[in-house]
């Protein structure tokens, strides 16, 4: 099954949101990473949702990171979940808070890259924390 673009775009900018939180990439640099990408250059729509996704989530991660922590095992702190968790969670608040699609077919995007990425138990962690978002 083909990829639908707006997919793709989701990916690309969950992997811009990961090198930010791991190596601290600039938004430059995830500017050249989304702009470069071939699967996204088929599409004008999918390369500004890409590019929207990152600058918003950049924009309000701290706001993200507050709310998401309220939805964490008593005791975790948002720095023990895996860095593309992190990633995962933070692109699906921003579509949940920020964007008018349901949220049921974010949620399921996020456990898409969760099972594409992440351990193997990690979707049903982050499927349980954004029922509660939003």
């Amino acid at each position: 099954m083909e990829k639908t673009h707006r997919k793709t775009a989701r990916e690309i900018a969950t992997i811009c949101i990961y090198q930010n939180l791991l190596v601290g990439a600039s938004l430059d640099d995830m500017h050249t990473y989304i702009s470069e990408n071939k699967e996204l250059s088929s599409s004008e729509d999918s390369l500004k949702f890409a590019l929207w996704l990152v600058e918003t989530t950049l924009q309000n991660k701290t706001s993200y990171q507050q709310l998401l922590e309220r939805y964490l095992k008593k005791g975790w702190t948002f720095e023990r979940l895996s860095v593309m968790e992190r990633a995962i969670l933070f692109i699906a608040t921003c579509e949940l808070l920020e964007s008018d699609l349901p949220k049921t077919i974010v949620v399921n995007e996020a456990v898409v890259n969760a099972k594409k990425f992440c351990d193997d138990d990690s979707y049903k962690f982050i499927n349980g924390i954004l029922g509660n978002v939003g």
